[in-house]
């Protein structure tokens, strides 16, 4: 009985030490891979802020009217009155 115990006992212990190398090894992966992704994260938002940053340049008022002015060749003009013209809703259709 003490023979099959032993036995027993010496057996396990490298399927113990195999399973512990293959955690570690899965474990390394693992980090690595999360390692990875933090770095494409980021470069992901560098280049985001990098975009907003253009947005804004792209769209602000100055350079919108230097391209209307300039390359479309539209005038600016000023609006001193604005008229609304309401036609007058013929008694017919309200029947």
């Amino acid at each position: 009985m003490r023979k099959v115990l032993l036995f027993l006992i010496v057996a396990t212990i490298p399927g113990i030490v195999f399973l512990t190398v293959s955690q570690v090894y899965n474990y390394n992966q693992i980090d690595k891979e999360v390692h990875s992704l933090i770095l494409d994260q980021r470069e992901l938002f560098e280049q985001n802020k990098r975009m907003v940053a253009n947005l804004s340049i792209l769209s602000s008022p100055g350079r919108i009217d230097e391209l209307a002015e300039n390359i479309l060749e539209l005038d600016k003009r000023s609006v001193d009155t604005i008229r609304i013209k309401i036609d007058p809703v013929s008694e017919d259709m309200n029947d």
